[in-house]
């Protein structure tokens, strides 16, 4: 298995079509996306669709599940976070305006979790942790908590999203493994960012960043009515 795990696109269409570009230059044979197709970029519709062109499995996101409730707010209170801010919630709204009817279908079908056997390693995806799609798991999470996971779900090798920074954190035997964000990094690097899975010769983590064309999509965001915050943290790869 060779595969490319992308998360966290976020309506970033460059950075989605970049990073596809560069997968297949590393010879994936599969590529699987851990959610959150939709949010605060300008191209959400068009980044649904390239995934469902391209066939790609994944698994259901927070935003995604946000923008698909029918009530907003109830939707942003169940999924987002608790206190959100002016721009945040002005991003919200403008993205479930731009989400039709058959974007939200593929969204709200997708699972919330892909479990996949390779050899004798069991391979569990999600966005946030198997418990719940907003719940963040950082290089600083307890390791209790972890242990807890790992234990209810009886993976070996847990890959998750939501937290836009890439990470691989060993738990005992077993391995926690996020391949950060492609369309909104806050990790500092602006490049966009996924992992490549390889066992064919014990189990290999490849992080990977790539360029793509950061102020175009900046620009693309101010012209669609989008808050100018969403312009200046792509151009810093830092957010909130």
């Amino acid at each position: 298995m060779r595969v490319a795990v992308l998360s966290d696109i976020h309506g970033n269409l460059a950075a989605l079509e970049a990073v596809l570009r560069d997968a297949a230059r590393r010879n994936v044979e599969d590529v699987l996306h851990l959610g959150d197709l939709v949010g605060y970029g300008p191209r959400p519709e068009e980044v649904v669709a390239r995934v469902q062109t391209e066939g790609i499995p994944g698994v259901v996101g927070n935003y995604d599940l946000a923008v698909c409730h029918p009530d907003a707010e109830e939707g942003r209170a169940r999924y987002l976070k608790a206190s959100i801010s002016d721009a945040g919630r002005r991003t919200y709204l403008w993205t479930r305006e731009h989400v039709g009817a058959e974007a939200r279908s593929f969204l709200h079908g997708l699972p919330a979790q892909l479990r996949v056997q390779e050899g004798d390693r069991v391979f569990l995806f999600t966005h946030g942790s198997p418990e719940r799609p907003n719940e963040y798991l950082l290089p600083e999470t307890p390791e209790e908590r972890l242990e807890e996971l790992f234990a209810g779900t009886g993976a070996d090798v847990l890959v998750v999203g939501h937290t836009h920074r890439p990470h691989v954190r060993e738990v005992g035997t077993q391995l926690l493994l996020n391949p950060g964000s492609v369309g909104r990094p806050k990790d500092g690097d602006i490049r966009a960012s996924y992992l490549v899975l390889d066992t064919d010769a014990g189990l290999r983590v490849e992080q990977v960043r790539v360029e793509f064309d950061v102020e175009s999509v900046a620009a693309d965001s101010i012209r669609s009515g989008l808050p100018s915050e969403q312009a200046d943290d792509l151009r810093r790869g830092r957010g909130v």
